[in-house]
């Protein structure tokens, strides 16, 4: 039987709740909708009590806290909160099953359960209770979440009761890609799916993503999965650790923190940098630096332009009142299809083209010398001069190469592999290491 778009309306009241233990979720806070289409958060007073800020810009007060709006005014909610509602496929989703004009409001209610991170949204302050059903769809539906994908883009078609239930269970993730979450064995998974990209985008994710582990860097793990005719990809969640829940938050929500009033956001590796040295635990603090330097290395040579602030997140590990933030393990790392020549984010501080000059121009913000930095430079080039080869050993295929090779291997992009001499910068003077604190974030 085919179920047809419905249209329907979220509870008068939502209410935020924490999911760091799901067996024991805790109150965070009302929602409510305002006149100018964002959304708002004012703490319950047993958070203020016992519980922590979800993001910086969210401290434990008895304030009602809106999104802070710069120049482009576009609806949202406000800090961490933002980072739990659906990007554009699930918006998309959204708009398709339960509600065509969907406010900011309606996608933290309608995204159900499996949303990034920690938080969950529920229209009871007493009881958690989300919208839909909390069973994740497994990796046997995916062919069926693939057909449903095809029918809400396309608009060709309906979906039966079967379709319907595996993508609201599971499709209201961020990103602007169909996706879904699901359940391989005991592990949670975002599965993402080929969408008339100009070449096998899921494989050749899962070939870069392999790559970048080879170059020593910290990624997700990835699962290449064979459909009918085409493939998708599974990635591993870093906001699940078995059954617990992970608060976390995007790059996007920190760095907008960290900006004053009447300013637009940066968005840069040199500036999530900076955060990282005012909110990382010191102990680990020059190993994020590190992997964030070599990170923003390997998206310049892969030709990985789409490392917008939704691409890097931060897990929080909070200890009683105090949260402290750890990278994450990298994700979306893929060639960008579209050919875009410059970065979504800063390579130095005003600089977004794919330069390793400008890279290594700030590599004493992350804490290295520049011995250190071109080291690492040069060990990334050497995984990457080999790219073909690997590609080519996970089964991405002569006509993906046609499409890949002028991207990896643009002329600016070879030069730059071909002619980086790390020796230049044996001699250089060492950057100072700088004392961690407040001062650091505002050099």
């Amino acid at each position: 039987m085919a179920t047809r778009r419905s249209h329907q309306k979220p509870p008068a009241q939502l209410f935020l709740w924490s999911l760091l233990d799901p067996a024991r979720p805790t109150v965070v806070g009302e929602l409510k909708h305002m006149r100018n289409g964002d959304c708002s958060l004012t703490y319950e007073a047993t958070w203020l009590a016992a519980g922590f800020a979800l993001s910086p810009d969210l401290p434990l007060a008895q304030d009602a806290y809106a999104p802070v709006h710069h120049h482009v005014r576009q609806s949202g909610a406000p800090g961490a909160v933002d980072d739990a509602r659906p990007d554009r496929w699930g918006e998309k989703l959204i708009r398709y099953l339960y509600k065509p004009a969907a406010t900011v409001y309606d996608h933290l209610y309608f995204a159900g359960h499996e949303r990034f991170g920690a938080l969950g949204v529920s229209d009871s302050k007493d009881i958690y209770t989300p919208f839909g059903g909390t069973t994740l769809p497994r990796l046997q539906d995916a062919p069926a979440i693939s057909a449903a994908i095809r029918i809400i883009e396309s608009g060709v078609g309906e979906l039966d009761d079967q379709m319907r239930a595996l993508v609201s269970a599971g499709g209201s993730l961020g990103g602007a890609k169909p996706k879904a979450a699901i359940s391989i064995g005991s592990q949670e998974f975002v599965i993402k799916f080929y969408n008339a990209e100009p070449f096998d985008q899921p494989l050749v994710e899962h070939a870069t993503m392999e790559l970048a582990r080879a170059a020593g860097l910290d990624v997700a793990r990835t699962q290449l999965i064979q459909l009918s005719g085409e493939h998708a990809v599974a990635v591993e969640r870093f906001d699940r650790a078995g059954a617990q829940r992970v608060h976390c938050i995007s790059a996007c929500t920190l760095l907008r923190s960290m900006t004053p009033g009447g300013q637009d956001p940066e968005f840069g590796y040199p500036q999530l940098a900076r955060a990282l040295k005012q909110f990382a635990d010191i102990q680990t603090l020059n190993a994020q630096l590190r992997e964030l330097f070599k990170r923003m290395i390997f998206n310049i040579l892969i030709a990985n332009t789409d490392d917008h602030e939704k691409n890097h997140s931060l897990m929080c590990t909070v200890s009683g009142r105090t949260m402290r933030m750890t990278l994450s393990k990298a994700y979306d790392i893929v060639p960008t299809g579209s050919g875009a020549t410059e970065h979504q984010f800063f390579i130095s501080e005003t600089r977004r083209e794919p330069n390793l000059d400008e890279a290594m121009s700030v590599c004493g913000v992350f804490n290295l010398t520049p011995p250190e930095a071109a080291a690492d430079v040069a060990e990334i080039i050497a995984k990457v001069n080999g790219w073909k080869s690997f590609f080519a050993g996970l089964g991405v295929t002569a006509r993906d190469f046609e499409e890949l090779e002028p991207l990896i291997d643009s002329e600016g992009l070879l030069a730059q592999r071909m002619g980086f001499d790390s020796t230049q910068y044996d001699k250089a003077k060492p950057a100072r290491k700088k004392r961690v604190g407040a001062r650091v974030f505002r050099e």
